[in-house]
């Protein structure tokens, strides 16, 4: 339980970093409102849901709240999305196009993000595997 806090802990460090880094890169200055917006709502949500894990770790809590199972389903959508940027950066020819080129410096972010969704889903399957073994 504890190493998963720890694992969880840091997971939510690099989302969190990995956004607002990549709302800094991604997002220019003649950007339309709602590309702010929608970069609020994540780190929003990412302080919202985090703050309320820690808390609840804190307060000796079940891991199986609101705040997990938000932030486990944030994570594999956030996996899945920037997966599918890096294949969007190999097809994407317009160098001043929408999304990831995959170049250095949009590919540190996506691989911040990565990192830090392969964290918190690995204590998803780590969490299940033990589930298993014990009911088993």
């Amino acid at each position: 339980m504890q190493n998963h806090f720890k694992t969880r802990t840091v997971a939510l460090i690099l989302l969190s970093a990995g956004y607002g880094w990549a709302g800094g890169h991604y997002i220019p200055a003649d950007s339309p409102f709602a590309a702010y917006i929608f970069q609020f709502v994540v780190i929003g949500f990412l302080l919202i849901a985090g703050s309320n894990f820690l808390s609840m770790f804190a307060a000796g809590l079940q891991t199986r709240r609101w705040p997990v199972r938000a932030i486990s389903i944030f994570s594999v959508l956030s996996l899945l999305i920037n997966i599918a940027n890096i294949v969007h950066g190999v097809v994407n020819v317009d160098p001043h196009g929408f999304g990831s080129h995959n170049s250095f410096a949009d590919l540190v972010p996506i691989a911040i993000i990565l990192i830090g969704s392969g964290l918190w889903i690995s204590t998803i399957l780590k969490q299940a595997g033990t589930r298993s073994q014990t009911s088993g």
